[in-house]
């Protein structure tokens, strides 16, 4: 465990390196944008400042490392939407529930917000409800075009193994995705979570352990540099 946790500060480490030189910080209020506004010019920016990470349970848990880690390497923008539940599609809020992550987009825009990247980590409470590799496509289709598309995107992909296949068949569909899109990558989360000397879930196999919040948060940094 202490092993494992050095690591992972070396880690951050390095990618404080990686972030070491570049533009002063900026911020992602806009004063007079709308939904899907990107830069005045539409070009992606040189250095990525800012963030907007929209998630589930799984990045509400690992909110704090997140920040801290993004942090680290120079983004001082950090904007953190997780919940407990959240879906890709289904969810309106009421009753208690997730607002979903198309609608939790939606507002976001609406605010007016413009960060230099996205980082969408949602999948995890859609695997096992889609009956086809077409449905998932949609799916995930669906969230992209809310997107500015030429505003640099990570996507989070999930690990489940309650519903394995399923799991497979959306991280293989999400991967074309991100790929057909361009100026995206995967932050690959499942390799981590599913390697059985990992330890880095807690006891339900699903939510990060300690260890695991740092890895996530370290995974996620990790992809925004390769952007």
């Amino acid at each position: 465990m202490v092993l494992r946790r050095t690591f992972l500060l070396g880690g951050v480490a390095a990618l404080v390196g990686l972030a070491a030189c570049g533009d002063p910080p900026r911020g992602y209020f806009a004063d007079d944008t709308v939904p899907g506004d990107t830069s005045t010019d539409g070009a992606a920016p040189s250095v990525i400042r800012s963030v907007v990470i929209v998630g589930d349970s799984i990045t509400q848990a690992s909110a704090d490392e997140l920040q801290g880690v993004l942090e680290a390497t120079q983004i001082s923008d950090v904007r953190i939407d997780a919940e407990r539940g959240r879906r890709i599609e289904v969810g309106n809020g009421k009753g208690g529930g997730a607002l979903s992550g198309m609608r939790t987009v939606y507002n976001l825009l609406a605010e007016g917000l413009t960060p230099d990247a996205w980082v969408i980590a949602l999948g995890t409470n859609d695997v096992g409800s889609y009956a086809s590799p077409e449905a998932y496509g949609e799916l995930i289709d669906g969230l992209l075009g809310m997107l500015p598309p030429r505003t640099p995107l990570v996507w989070v992909n999930v690990h489940r193994p309650q519903y394995a296949a399923d799991t497979d068949v959306f991280n293989l569909v999400l991967q074309q995705r991100i790929t057909g899109r361009g100026n995206a990558v995967i932050a690959d989360w499942f390799a981590l979570a599913s390697d059985p000397e990992s330890d880095l879930l807690r006891s339900d196999d699903l939510h990060p352990n300690a260890d695991g919040e740092q890895a996530f948060a370290m995974i996620t940094a990790e992809a925004l540099t390769k952007l």
